[in-house]
């Protein structure tokens, strides 16, 4: 083939070449100016069309962003062929190449610029099909970052909503939405969560009726099968959903059905490209539902043992506030100071956590005191003394066998330890005093002295705070009594 002017074609230059370009499955088309010039059969069949449609078209032309029946394909981003008409070499660009009835491929492009024609705009490039790759390290994409923010999630809803995002910011889809049974015996759906361009979901109403809820997502919860709308512009159906989907620009749709629990639910993702969701795609998806129906498992399991937590927790310090009623709140005191401190220090927020529902089961021992030595005003006897500081042992070992973190049972033993020795029940010393423990010790000394007990009229707050200061490093760890300070500084409420 020769170009205009008697110009020979730089593809076929080398007449071995034509063997070349005429066996491989490599696409290769000589470009001036971003208008094809010549080309190979393989990239006339990567592209579904023929070399005679291809040469002379200008793929960096407005013509071919948006589809219609005079063209074959079109690139959405036109813009990421600017390696066609500039004098760098390009590497690995890909592109999504859409096509009039066929799924979108992505070629991956490198391009050439051949200056020795003397001609500015001539570039050579080589297309190769990377759709299989492309979407499987997106696919994969998605399923970590997806999990991994489930993973971790503090709940159902946060885990849900993280899947939505996920499908339009990781996997490119327009939007992506989850529909839930509501028991409503019209069958009246709840899309509880939704992501992406979400303008066509605003004001729909969803219903798995097999009257009225004739679109995918209703079909599919009802049925409990995947449905898919490869091609809604060019489908017959005259459904509302239909003409609704069609105005905002939605061409594929696929529902999949799945489980919170025993509660039935389907995510439904929509793209304004046609043939987006073929067989491939849709079983990846379903491999993705199911990993995040575990996780989403195991945060439901995480939940209701945070919930069971917080109520035994609710239950064990109310049964120590019953017993001495004259430290009624100290404990749930002590843990929102225990908390402000932690978090001031910087500690992980889950450590934080626990820090402060320890200290809120810090004096659980306190239950096997007798109520007549805990209300008593005066010095106490040795053997009285020995009664009260027995409660740190108790409290340990009740917590030890409720199954509760190594951190409760440390707390509970060790809050009164100091690091000169002097504390109980153990006699730790410095570094053998757990940071949770010494926490809670300060909170629990300050809150003590910053309240009335039988024995003693309250402190002011700069009297206790005076009084820890006085033994910082020597009784307390001197960075927690900063801490208090600090935290004391910032307005915390300590009748709170």
């Amino acid at each position: 083939m020769t170009l205009s002017g008697d110009r020979p074609s730089p593809l076929r230059s080398l007449r071995y070449l034509d063997a070349f370009l005429d066996s491989t499955v490599i696409g290769f088309a000589y470009f001036e100016d971003g208008v094809v010039r010549d080309c190979n059969e393989a990239i006339a069949r990567l592209l579904h069309t023929t070399v005679d449609q291809l040469v002379g078209l200008d793929v960096l032309s407005g013509m071919l962003q948006a589809p219609n029946n005079e063209v074959p394909f079109y690139i959405e981003n036109p813009e990421d062929l600017a390696g066609l008409d500039i004098d760098t070499a390009q590497t690995d660009v890909v592109v999504g190449v859409n096509f009039a009835d066929k799924p979108r491929r992505w070629l991956s492009i490198d391009t050439y610029p051949v200056p020795e024609l003397g001609h500015r705009g001539g570039v050579i490039a080589s297309f190769d099909d990377v759709t299989r790759e492309f979407r499987r390290e997106r696919m994969l994409r998605l399923f970590y970052e997806v999990s991994s923010t489930i993973a971790v999630a503090e709940d159902v809803d946060e885990a849900l909503n993280s899947l939505v995002e996920g499908l339009c910011s990781i996997g490119g889809y327009q939007t992506a939405w989850i529909t839930f049974e509501t028991g409503d015996p019209d069958g009246r759906l709840e899309i509880a969560h939704r992501a992406g361009a979400v303008g066509y979901l605003d004001g729909l109403e969803l219903t798995a009726d097999p009257m009225s809820g004739r679109g995918p997502t209703g079909r599919s919860l009802r049925e409990q099968q995947v449905q898919v709308v490869q091609h809604v512009a060019g489908d017959d159906d005259l459904s509302p959903w239909h003409d609704r989907a069609k105005s905002y620009g939605i061409d594929s749709i696929v529902a999949l059905p799945f489980a919170i629990g025993d509660r039935r639910a389907v995510v439904s993702v929509a793209d304004h490209d046609i043939f987006v969701f073929d067989d491939e795609t849709i079983l990846e998806l379903r491999g993705l539902l199911g990993e995040v129906e575990m996780l989403i498992a195991r945060v439901r399991a995480v939940t209701d043992l945070r919930r069971s937590l917080e109520g035994t927790v609710a239950a064990m310090t109310r049964i120590t506030e019953i017993r001495d009623p004259y430290t009624a709140g100290h404990q749930m005191r002590v843990s929102a100071l225990s908390r402000a401190m932690a978090t001031w220090l910087g500690l992980d927020e889950e450590l934080v956590e626990v820090i402060a529902k320890s200290a809120a089961l810090h004096d659980l021992g306190k239950i096997v005191v007798p109520a007549e030595i805990l209300g008593r005003p005066g010095k106490l006897s040795a053997l009285e003394m020995e009664a009260v500081q027995r409660h740190c042992v108790v409290g340990a070992e009740v917590l030890k066998e409720s199954s509760l973190s190594a951190e409760f049972v440390d707390v509970a033993r060790h809050h009164h330890e100091r690091l000169d020795g002097s504390g109980y029940p153990d006699g730790l010393r410095d570094g053998e005093i757990s940071l949770p423990a010494r926490i809670v010790a300060v909170a629990d000394v300050f809150e003590a002295m910053t309240h009335h007990r039988p024995h003693r009229p309250r402190f002011s707050v700069d009297e206790a705070l005076a009084e820890l200061v006085a033994g910082a490093g020597i009784r307390y760890d001197s960075g927690v009594v900063e801490a208090c300070g600090a935290v004391l500084a910032s307005g915390f409420d300590v009748d709170g």
